[in-house]
């Protein structure tokens, strides 16, 4: 019998755009080094972060539609669990959702954090190793990618529905391990709000946080001596003119002791991945010890508390102003955030004389889950 655990956990794989051919072509070997790593571990956890569809349907939302090829598939097949709660699993509506858990379950694989309705999207997965039992709950913000009226989407942020997964959890494994797709994107740090959430989650006995989503490697902590990990960043995941570090990311290996069932440590795997590398690819030397000293530098100043809110309030000014007019402006158009740059454009729609009813409709609970609601209630169907 062993006396650890390994426990593997990857970021975003998106098998689309200009990778889908050569994920259809190198099949599991697209994933290059890493592989033997994940087939090693005990337990190996990927999120697939678009449906595998052949539809030519997507739903009406705000941002990009991803899709890939079903059989694209066989390329995470060494994993032991994928996680489907992210904000495109329902790009192309309940078909692809259905075609993406049918091409899971054609080799094996069991899903997580996704469902044909919302009981089964929030259903915890639990495996036995070495007599150890280990749950993986998965939740993701909402965007366009939830269930509407217990029908068909992933797993929210609910801190009411989360308290009874972990509960549940709890009462079924030995370990309870949780993944949440969310965060800012391009941000290595956490929201304010965001760190207290997932630091709450360790208080209702979570054993370990893995986030992803930002698209960038981003810091990590052990809060009450165990792990929160903010960003992964992209696993293998193209873009035709990456930002900073979208090509970076790192896996997380935990450790528990399988005597006592607790963490015991945490190992930071850094990789580069692009299409033009033919997939993903271990760093090593210099450029492994660069990446790991870059998250152990964001580490440092998430632990100090003045230096982490500088960094967020910095996010937030670069960011306001393309925030505002896009929540303001009467209609939408290329080159917004563009044109918010260069002109004071959102003094018309947000100024002193109005910006404290806003913040009040936003701010206020009870308002804002009103203005939500107006706003559903206005918009486009998701057709879905």
């Amino acid at each position: 019998m062993k006396d650890t655990l390994s426990i593997l956990f990857s970021g975003d794989f998106a098998p689309c755009r200009a990778f889908e051919n050569p994920v259809l072509e190198k099949e599991e070997q697209v994933l290059g080094d890493a592989l033997p790593l994940i087939q090693s571990a005990d337990l190996a956890f990927v999120n697939l972060e678009c449906p595998l569809t052949n539809s030519n349907d997507p739903i009406s939302k705000d941002g990009p539609v991803l899709k890939a090829n079903p059989e694209c598939i066989s390329a995470i097949g060494a994993f032991s669990v994928v996680g489907l709660a992210n904000n495109h699993i329902l790009d192309y509506g309940q078909d692809g959702l259905r075609s993406t858990l049918d091409a899971c379950a054609s080799i094996g694989l069991p899903t997580v954090g996704a469902g044909a309705t919302i009981t089964e999207a929030q259903k915890v997965f639990i495996k036995e190793l070495d007599g150890v039992k280990v749950a993986v709950i998965a939740i993701a913000e909402h965007e366009f990618n939830q269930s509407e009226c217990g029908g068909a989407g992933s797993a929210p942020i609910d801190l009411v529905d989360n308290y009874h997964q972990i509960q549940t959890a709890k009462s079924l494994a030995d370990i309870v391990i949780l993944t949440l797709h969310g965060g800012n994107e391009y941000l290595p740090y956490p929201r304010p709000r965001h760190r207290k959430m997932l630091q709450h989650f360790i208080d209702l006995g979570v054993d370990a946080v893995l986030c992803h989503h930002p698209h960038v490697p981003g810091a990590y902590e052990l809060y009450k001596g165990k792990p929160i990990v903010y960003s992964l960043g992209n696993f293998l995941f193209d873009h035709g003119n990456p930002p900073k570090d979208w090509n970076f990311g790192y896996m997380a290996k935990l450790i528990f002791d399988v005597e006592s069932k607790a963490f015991a440590s945490i190992e930071l795997i850094p990789y580069e991945q692009s299409v033009q590398l033919g997939g993903v690819r271990l760093l090593k030397g210099d450029r492994k010890e660069e990446l790991l000293r870059k998250v152990e530098h964001y580490r440092e100043k998430l632990g100090n508390e003045s230096e982490w809110l500088q960094e967020w309030d910095s996010f937030v000014r670069k960011k306001a102003d393309g925030y505002l007019l896009k929540m303001f402006f009467p209609f939408t158009m290329r080159g917004l955030n563009f044109l918010s740059r260069y002109i004071p454009i959102t003094r018309i729609f947000y100024n002193k004389r109005n910006s404290l009813s806003k913040l009040n409709l936003l701010r206020c609970q009870s308002h804002r889950e009103l203005l939500i609601y107006s706003l559903e209630s206005r918009s486009t169907s998701r057709n879905d």
